[in-house]
């Protein structure tokens, strides 16, 4: 008989992908998400229920159904969004769920929860970041993520509840349109024709596919009950170098010449500020671009170590996969 599964925040970018990849795998899915998201690009037959993590009445259709894994991915990715709301969704939410679910414990063979490798903070030595590293989150989204996995792992400990952690770094990947997406998207449209900051700072990305198959890997590993796990493919390139590969890629002219970070900043802000006035949101978000000059250069050995296998580990190829998705569904 084949396993049941909850998705959280499945009509979102990373939970669609999870929601197929799980199709794929034989097993039979329960997608929520909350009551305003658009259920209609779900594969069938992915079951919607939905719900709002932050009213735990709200998830009572959902723990009367039975299941036997939960991929928690529901979140608020946003760099513009005030605290108290990354708070009430990414914690708080996140609490509900499991103080839920631990009526749910017997019958539960695992909890993904996803993090973020965001929570890192600088990386100062050019070296790949291991799990052990102290976290140290910069901005109001990153302190969210690390408060969240806090709120996973105590569960984990106080209530048995078999709960894994991933810290993926940069999603990218066909639907998607936030994060890495943005600066593909200006490039293409040639509102980003220089390199921002010095370059020399090593990205660190995943393809949409492998966060879904490391998940799904997890989920089947008792092992990795209580641990935290960098979800990070084997890029070591700078970031000047990955943008002249999506200009490559592309078919458009970018120039070896270097913005100064304090005019990108500079940048941002007015960006920001005038959408606020507007009610839209800044393409350019202050803290997002910051990302733009640091180290996120993640090490995988750990989830590598348990046997996963990666899908596109080289970002190259990934990224070509993607352009080529973009332009198939008319994004680009």
């Amino acid at each position: 008989m084949s396993s049941v599964a909850l998705v959280t925040g499945a009509c979102g970018f990373v939970g669609s992908h999870m929601v197929e990849l799980l199709l794929e795998k034989g097993c039979r899915v329960l997608a929520t998400d909350h009551p305003a998201a658009d259920p209609s690009a779900l594969p069938s037959p992915a079951e919607f229920i939905p719900a709002d993590l932050t009213q735990p009445e709200s998830l009572r259709p959902i723990l009367s159904r039975s299941f036997q894994k939960v991929f928690h991915i529901a979140a608020i990715f946003d760099y513009s969004a005030p605290w108290r709301k990354l708070w009430e969704v990414n914690c708080l939410g996140t609490e509900n769920l499991l103080r839920q679910l631990t009526v749910k414990k017997g019958e539960l063979q695992s909890i993904v929860v996803w993090s973020s490798g965001s929570i890192y903070g600088n990386n100062f030595r050019k070296e790949a970041l291991k799990e052990t590293e102290p976290p140290a989150p910069k901005n109001n989204y990153e302190r969210s993520k690390l408060l969240q996995e806090e709120i996973a792992l105590a569960f984990c400990q106080r209530e048995k509840l078999p709960i894994a952690v991933i810290r993926p770094s940069a999603i990218y990947g066909p639907r998607s349109r936030y994060g890495l997406a943005v600066p593909v998207f200006l490039m293409r449209k040639g509102l980003l024709k220089m390199i921002p900051g010095d370059g020399q700072a090593i990205g660190g990305y995943i393809h949409v596919r492998d966060v879904a198959g490391a998940a799904e890997f997890l989920s089947n590993q008792k092992e990795a009950v209580g641990q935290v796990y960098n979800l990070t493919d084997d890029n070591t390139t700078t970031i000047e170098n990955s943008f002249f590969h999506v200009a490559k890629t592309l078919g458009v002219r970018l120039y070896p010449i270097h913005i100064p970070m304090p005019l990108i900043r500079a940048a941002a802000w007015l960006d920001q500020t005038v959408c606020r006035l507007l009610g839209k949101r800044p393409t350019l978000e202050p803290d997002f671009v910051e990302y733009l000059s640091q180290d996120f250069w993640m090490d995988n050995a750990k989830l590598k170590a348990l046997g996963y296998r990666f899908e596109f580990p080289d970002f190259k190829v990934g990224l070509e996969q993607t352009i080529r998705w973009y332009r198939e569904n008319r994004w680009l």
